[in-house]
């Protein structure tokens, strides 16, 4: 049953669907760039730039790089729709990020130089997917950029791996001590190097040791995996999926000389795991502040997508790209740039989607692109139904949309440092001081500012009415040469009432600077932390 208040918005949505060419003759275009990443591009014939592109983004995947990446689950229906459409295969495996930027623009700058440039782009992608698409609408390099669709996307970025090293301490801590289960490299040095004796196979045997899995567990080994699911959250579907990312997965992202080379980027010295046992026996990683800031770097969203039009689809049972991560992208993201619809699945699992479910979320964007206003999740589940009884796409349509994303920190222990997203500044030090504002304007309206250009390691912006227009510059400054103290520098370009707060991350210290109504307040704190 389609509530009469929706039809409008299937019937304007049916009509991009059943208006979309016939597939015909197509041109195929493989290469290399020149940092190493494969790429593969199919252009329909006739295509011309206004008919735009579609990039996919494809998820994490350790196995050595090869020519001719997937085009992605649409490429079907987007080369009839007339778009062309391209893939790059990036140019490292695992954690990608740190070069997908750069693999993406060069594989668009060689659809220029042969088709011409698209009048405008369309990014897509799958778990890790959903970072590299959030990093390349951010970025800048790929021009023309108006859609995005995250599909179980990664999009709370390098968080997921402070969720990775919870799972690998937590587990140290349950099994290290049980015959046959001990994994190589513990806290002092996690994770250990890419060792060719430790392999999949060698994972397993430690996981049936301590947990009995993937067989029935004893009464000693079911009360381990009961612990550990207690304490990570995760559904015992996917204790081995996870376990091999936070063992292979998170040595290839530390020990990778393109990735963080062996700096210590981890940091669970100040985490509270929620019980006192885990607390008191957990062993303890420290982070150094450089690394930390280079892992934050590659990559976590800022929310700075300009007119960018975002779907992003997520099951609610996810054991390895958890849907908590839509929350922190909806944290930094404006609410009028996304749209978040949720699946919700009997069994878990990772980004197993129906057919309708995927194409009602495209051509939702699609509508909203074309004009439309932007969709909610009662919207494309409405679209989803469509599909399916007009035979275009096999269901069932599983979108709830009163489902409530519950907050990251509830599923990754929050750490005691920075994080930068929309409303969020992190300066100086390796990010350390956290820098957030509230403002209210002379009509008594109010809002975050939110967080804009970042011009150095120490110097940032924050915008409240456009981002256009910046209201705030903010710098921190290591003064401790001088007088043993770091300073705060800032300057009003509004004379609206803010109220911004500084946190020392280190200390937990906060102070807290006041624009008062009808001044522009310039403040330089030489003993501020």
């Amino acid at each position: 049953m389609i509530a009469r208040s929706l039809v409008p918005w299937l019937l304007a949505l049916m009509a991009l669907v059943l208006l979309a060419p016939a597939v015909g003759a197509q041109t195929e275009l493989t290469g290399q760039t020149s940092g190493g990443a494969f790429y593969k591009i199919v252009v329909p014939d006739g295509w011309t730039p206004a008919a735009g592109l579609v990039i996919w983004n494809h998820g994490f995947d350790l196995s050595p790089i090869a020519p001719e990446p997937d085009l992605g689950p649409l490429a079907a229906v987007q080369l009839a729709e007339g778009y062309a459409v391209a893939a790059s295969s990036y140019s490292l495996t695992g954690w990608a990020v740190f070069e997908t930027h750069l693999d993406n623009e060069q594989m668009v700058q060689a659809f220029e130089d042969n088709f011409g440039r698209p009048d405008q782009v369309i990014v897509y992608g799958a778990s890790l997917g959903g970072i590299v698409t959030a990093r390349d609408l951010e970025e800048g390099r790929i021009p023309n950029v108006v859609g995005a669709m995250p599909i179980c996307g990664a999009v709370a970025g390098s968080r997921v791996w402070d969720g990775a090293l919870d799972l690998r301490l937590v587990y140290d801590l349950i099994c290290s001590d049980v015959p046959g289960a001990a994994i190589p490299g513990g806290a002092n040095g996690l994770p250990f190097p890419p060792d060719p004796n430790f392999d999949n196979n060698a994972l397993g045997l430690a996981l049936n040791a301590c947990f009995g899995l993937p067989f029935q567990p004893n009464a000693e080994q079911a009360a381990r995996l009961g612990q550990l699911l207690e304490l990570t959250g995760l559904p015992v579907e996917f204790v081995g999926t996870d376990m091999g990312f936070a063992t292979f997965g998170l040595a290839d992202l530390v020990y990778d000389p393109r990735k963080l080379g062996g700096a210590p980027a981890l940091d669970n010295s100040s985490v509270d795991y929620g019980d006192a046992a885990a607390n008191a026996g957990i062993e303890r990683v420290m982070a150094d502040a450089t690394a930390r800031r280079l892992l934050l770097d590659n990559y976590t969203p800022s929310g700075r997508v300009g007119d960018i039009k975002i779907v992003s689809l997520h099951t609610d049972k996810d054991g390895l790209v958890i849907i908590e991560n839509e929350s922190a992208y909806a944290e930094a993201v404006p609410a009028g740039n996304l749209t978040v619809a949720t699946v919700v699945e009997d069994t878990p699992t990772h980004c197993d989607f129906t057919e309708a479910e995927v194409l009602a979320s495209w051509e939702s964007l699609r509508g909203w692109l074309a004009g439309l206003p932007q969709p909610t999740a009662e919207n494309i589940q409405t679209t989803c139904n469509g599909l399916v009884i007009g035979g275009l796409a096999e269901g069932p349509c599983r979108i709830d949309p009163d489902f409530e994303i519950p907050d990251l920190s509830l599923r990754v222990r929050p750490r005691d440092t920075c994080v930068p997203n929309g409303e969020t500044l992190c300066l100086g030090n390796g990010g350390r001081f956290r820098v957030q504002v509230q403002w209210e304007d002379f009509d008594g309206n109010t809002g975050p500012g939110r967080a804009g250009l970042v011009t150095t390691e120490d110097t940032g912006s924050f915008w409240f009415f456009g981002p256009s227009n910046v209201e705030l510059v903010v710098k921190s400054i290591d003064g401790r040469q001088n007088n043993g103290n770091f300073w705060i520098f800032f300057g009003s370009l509004t004379n609206v009432t803010f109220d911004m707060t500084v946190t020392d991350t280190q200390s937990n210290l906060s102070k807290v600077y006041t624009n008062p109504a009808g001044n522009f307040a310039s403040v330089g704190d030489t003993e501020a932390f």
